[in-house]
């Protein structure tokens, strides 16, 4: 399995999620936007990611959003401008010290996309990959003020260990935002070392995108 990071404008959560990966030896994988790298603040945590050996690739560029929430199939950008934002986010990887042979896999902005953007994408150069179905830790972005749709840590931590009961992890890429939005004060990046010392003593390798999909 793969433990997987999202980044685009919030990183709060950054050094403790690398401070969790390094204390417990394990390579993560990290999907950033353009905007991402492009930001001062930001710009420490990536030289980070990049000396502790993790692997890193896109994310888009402006974190755009492609397709309709009612219908993905509803297109909302063309793909001359599609395959621009790509090519921008590509190019601002390589200009922070990402090689271009690694950039072979990306997760879409709000991990949200169609047949038609997956084969954009692949025109590219890039495979588009996703969080697996099932488990609700890509929910940790949400707030009480949501509503009905906010997710506490407990209940996003209840449903994962009750589908591995279930069903087993094995091949699951699980992502955990590095930043949310401050009226979320219950981080499940804070849950990151007790995710990560449960899943090893069930026996799971957790690896990153690459070695997990090769």
């Amino acid at each position: 399995m793969a433990l997987v990071f999202t980044g685009h404008d919030l990183s709060e959560g950054t050094a403790e999620v690398l401070a969790s990966l390094k204390h417990n030896g394990i390579k993560g994988s990290f999907f950033l936007t353009g905007d991402y790298l492009r930001t001062p603040g930001f710009k420490p945590y990536v030289r980070q990611m990049l000396s502790d050996g993790h692997w890193i690739s896109g994310h888009s560029d402006k974190h755009i959003l492609v397709s309709d929430w009612g219908s993905r199939e509803v297109l909302l950008v063309k793909r001359d401008s599609f395959v621009a934002d790509l090519k921008a986010n590509l190019k601002a990887l390589e200009g922070a010290g990402v090689k271009r042979e690694q950039l072979s896999y990306y997760i879409p902005s709000y991990e949200w996309y169609n047949s038609e953007t997956v084969d954009w994408a692949k025109a590219v150069g890039l495979n588009s990959v996703n969080y697996t179905p099932g488990i609700r830790t890509a929910a940790d972005y949400t707030y009480p003020e949501m509503g009905g749709r906010y997710l506490s840590s407990t209940a996003i931590l209840d449903n994962l260990w009750s589908y591995e009961a279930r069903y087993g992890l094995n091949g699951f890429l699980i992502l955990i935002h590095m930043g949310t939005d401050d009226r979320r004060k219950d981080k499940l990046y804070h849950h990151l070392d007790d995710i990560i010392s449960i899943l090893k003593g069930k026996g799971y390798q957790l690896v990153d995108v690459p070695d997990l999909l090769k």
